[in-house]
Formats: structure tokens, C-alpha cells, sequence
């Protein structure tokens, strides 16, 4: 994935286009436009040049979504992909006629947008190289020193180039779609050249293709020409080259390497796709992963957290916030080295991990503080059953390097939305319990309660005091310090 690609985001939906920005953003795409309507697409395709369009089928303004990609087409070859809830056979049928490079049915999982951005980009891009290699190829058929024709299944010649017109005196107007390939050679090798086609377009038989015929031109002169007949690659189309072989087999060696390029661009662009879609998901596990447990870090835990948020406000159940600190870690560490205490938080967070539900998530924010987060729990007494389950891990002594190790847990609660509606508020208040919990003996739990507010205010206004205070006296000591004796102002005046 490339960090300069220009996305256009078609969706009127305002909620939808939002999260689809934010998530586009977060994969490091470009979004050049949101818009709303099928003419805002084309206004926006005109003015910003996207490498890309996502479009909904479904638009404000007076055409669809569809329409929009024809009227764009018509202009700039642009790669569209349809993500749409519309799952009708006949919207699918007009979308196909567009040539999307994929159409994704809502809901659909995220990885799957991206997985279809990347392909519809690195297939656009190999679309481009071959038509370019086309146009090469095209070129070569123009400028070539061999006489050259191009024949359909039925022998009707649909395209000559200059050297055919030079050898035989007829203009490419006069020949083609009107012509049949034998008609300038002489009347009794007629028969044999539809023959050998036949036998060239039998694929048991090995007949030769290269021959020697008599050519005659418009005025009636014969020339005896080395012909060489094949069928161009993947199609029903021939090409029929006269002159010098050694000519042709030049036109032939440049075809194969420009074949050989496609098929070694197409090998680099699917390993460079393969490389790429590897490093990213090692690159997205390490920025939403705790290097050392492997549980979720913040990043991640605050996205799961907002996504429970969303789920709460559409099924009226509660969030539990709780934040988890091992009791007297210090000594661990200080007793038994930071590596038995890295082993006991590994154990701790796969302790953790057996006790989660399916939909509830563990994380790690850094030393040996753990947050959990549990979803969907319909009263307050679930969070409290929850809790008592995790502290059952804590009965039972860790193996840390064959000694068996006791540690205890202090946890700190907050509950959405009765304790507050924002990520920052739940931990601070959970945090507020949880310090609560150590104080009232550890290894124990703590529900947060206005009280601890009133707590946490009277403490900061008395360290405001206490610093107000002494910021008096200090001024008082450099006031009197800086103030002369009387006799020393006597001196100074005299």
C-alpha cells in the first residue's frame, strides 16, 4: 500500500462516510473528496483526479451511482469499486456493465475494502503496461520493413501497414474489412494458403509456416515473396508477414520480449503484493500489540472501547472499564530480576486472556497495569461475578522459573455510562477505584464512587494551598534579602 494514493469517497450517508474516512485514514490512504451526489463524483473526478473511486450505488442529487461511473468513464479511465447494501440482481447486472473492479455487498469487514483497493489499483496499473505494450506492439506492426497483414477467422483482412500498401500498390482504405488475405496471390496458390491456415489452426498438425509465394501487386506484377503465417496470442486473429524471413523473425524476437516483460511484471507486481500485504499486518500487530505479553496496547484499546460504545448506545447494556495492578511488583523484580518478573506478567496475561469472553477484550498499558473490557453485561452483579473470576487466578502460585510464586491484584472499576461517557474519564475514574482497592488492603476490588471525586478534589486543593504557601514565603525571603540596611542607604546617598 502506498501512502500518496487519492481515494474519492462516494456515500451519502454521513455516518457511514465518516467511519469509512477515518478507517481509510488510518490505513494510510489519501482522501481526496467525500460526496454525496452522482454530480458532485464528476465535478470532484474533474478538479482532483483520484486514483481511485469508492462509490455507493445509491446517491443523493439525479443519478446513481452507476450513472456517475459512466459519465466518469467517458472521460478519464479511472478503477471503481462499488460498496454498496443494494444486493439486487438487476443493480448488480448495470454495475457489471461499468467494469468495476469489484463490488462489495454492506456490511463487509474492513480488510476486505483494503484487500479490494490494493488489487483494483496493482491491476489498473498492469492494465495501463499493457496497453501500452499493445501500442508498442501496434508501432512495430507500423513501422516494420515486412508487408504485413492482419486476418480474421474467415481470412478477411482487417488491417494492413505501409509496407503492404508499398509492395502491393492498394491503400489500406481499399483492403481492409473488404479483402481476403489470398486475393494478391496467384490464382493456383489460393487454394493451398487456405489449406495451410487450416492446418495451422489444427493443433495435431505441425505444417510449416513459413512458405514461398508469388505476390501480385495492382499492376499486374508478380514478386516472390518469403510468407510467414501465425495466429496472434490468445486471439482468433492472424498476422501474415511477407518479405526477408530474417526480417520477420526480428518482428518476432521483439513480440516475445514484450511478451516475456508482461509476464515478468505480472510475477514482480504479485510478489511485491504478497511482500507488501506482509509487512503491513506485521506493521498493523506491532502498533496495536504489547511487544511483550502480545495482548492489546492502547491504540488498540481504545478502538475497541469506542466500538463498544457504539454497540452499547444500540442495545441499552452496560461497559465495564477495569484497570488491574499486581500488588508489590517492585519487590518481584527487585527480588527475583526483571526476567522472572517478564515471565509473571506473560503468565498473568494468558491467565487473563482464559478468563475473557468472546466480545471482552484484555489489554496491556505498560509495567504491570492491565485494563479489561467487558462488554454487553446486562447488570451490575455480572460485573461483579466477572471480577471475582479474575481474582480466582490470583489464588493459585505462578511458576516463575520452577518457584512457585504468589501474587495478588488490586482492581479498579468504572462503568459506562453510569460513571462517564468518555475513554479518558472511565480510566481516570477506574484508576481513582483501583488506588482505592491498595489502599483498603490490596488484592481486593473497588467500584468507583462520587466520593472518590470529593476525595481527589480536597487532596489537589490542599497541594494547592501548600504550594501557594510557599511560593509566599519564598517571595518574602527574596523581598528581604534584596532590601538594604538603613545605614547602607545612608552610604549611598552620601
Amino acid at each position: 500500500m502506498t501512502s500518496n494514493t487519492k481515494i474519492l469517497l462516494a456515500e451519502d450517508d454521513a455516518i457511514a462516510a465518516h467511519h469509512l474516512n477515518q478507517a481509510l485514514l488510518r490505513m494510510g490512504y489519501q482522501i481526496t473528496d467525500v460526496v454525496k451526489s452522482g454530480e458532485e463524483v464528476i465535478d470532484s473526478v474533474a478538479k482532483n483526479l483520484p486514483d481511485i473511486i469508492l462509490m455507493d450505488i445509491v446517491l443523493g442529487g439525479r443519478i446513481d451511482g452507476i450513472c456517475a461511473v459512466q459519465k466518469v468513464h467517458a472521460r478519464v479511465d479511472i478503477p471503481v469499486i462499488y460498496i454498496t447494501a443494494n444486493s439486487d440482481n438487476e443493480v448488480f447486472e448495470r454495475a457489471k456493465q461499468t467494469d468495476p473492479y469489484a463490488y462489495l455487498v454492506k456490511p463487509y469487514e474492513i480488510y476486505q475494502l483494503q484487500n479490494a483497493i490494493e488489487i483494483a489499483l496493482s491491476k489498473h496499473k498492469l492494465e495501463i503496461q499493457l496497453k501500452d505494450s499493445e501500442n508498442r506492439y501496434r508501432t512495430i506492426f507500423e513501422v516494420s520493413d515486412n508487408a504485413m497483414m492482419l486476418i480474421d477467422e474467415h481470412s478477411t483482412i482487417t488491417m494492413v501497414n505501409e509496407q503492404f500498401e508499398n509492395m502491393t500498390g492498394c491503400s489500406k482504405e481499399s483492403v481492409e474489412k473488404l479483402r481476403s488475405w489470398t486475393d494478391f496471390f496467384i490464382d493456383s496458390e489460393r487454394a493451398k494458403l487456405e489449406g495451410l491456415l487450416r492446418q495451422l489452426d489444427d493443433s495435431t498438425s505441425t505444417p510449416r509456416r513459413h512458405f514461398e509465394s508469388i505476390l501480385v501487386d495492382t499492376k499486374g506484377h508478380t514478386k516472390v515473396v518469403y510468407t510467414n503465417v501465425k495466429r496472434f496470442p490468445g486471439s482468433s486473429t492472424w498476422i501474415v508477414s511477407m518479405n526477408d524471413i530474417s526480417e520477420l523473425k526480428l518482428a518476432e524476437k521483439e513480440i516475445r520480449m514484450l511478451n516475456n516483460e508482461l509476464g515478468t511484471i505480472n510475477k514482480g507486481l504479485n510478489k511485491e503484493i504478497t511482500l507488501r500485504e506482509r509487512v503491513e499486518k506485521q506493521l498493523r500487530y506491532k502498533a496495536t500489540h504489547d511487544h511483550l505479553t502480545g495482548l492489546p496496547n492502547r491504540v488498540l484499546l481504545f478502538d475497541r472501547l469506542n466500538q463498544a460504545f457504539a454497540f452499547e448506545e444500540r442495545h441499552n447494556t452496560l461497559i465495564a472499564l477495569m484497570i488491574l495492578d499486581l500488588d508489590n511488583f517492585k519487590n518481584i523484580n527487585d527480588t527475583m530480576g526483571h526476567l522472572s518478573g517478564d515471565i509473571l506478567l506473560k503468565k498473568v496475561a494468558l491467565g487473563l486472556q482464559k478468563c475473557m469472553r468472546q466480545y471482552d477484550t484484555v489489554g496491556r498499558l505498560g509495567g504491570d497495569e492491565f485494563v479489561i473490557i467487558i462488554n454487553d453485561a446486562d447488570t451490575v452483579q455480572d460485573i461483579i461475578t466477572f471480577a471475582e473470576k479474575v481474582q480466582e487466578i490470583f489464588q493459585e502460585p505462578f511458576d516463575i522459573l520452577g518457584q512457585q510464586t504468589y501474587v495478588t491484584t488490586s482492581i479498579g472499576v468504572a462503568v459506562y455510562p453510569l460513571h462517564g461517557s468518555s475513554i479518558e474519564t472511565l480510566l481516570k475514574k477506574a484508576d481513582m477505584a483501583m488506588y482505592v482497592a491498595k489502599k483498603s488492603g490490596r488484592n481486593t476490588f473497588r467500584f468507583f464512587s462520587d466520593s472518590m471525586d470529593v476525595q481527589e478534589s480536597t487532596k489537589k486543593s490542599m497541594r494547592t494551598k501548600r504550594r501557594m504557601s510557599l511560593m509566599e514565603r519564598s517571595t518574602q525571603n527574596v523581598f528581604l534579602t534584596h532590601v538594604a540596611p538603613a545605614s547602607d542607604k545612608n552610604q549611598l546617598t552620601h
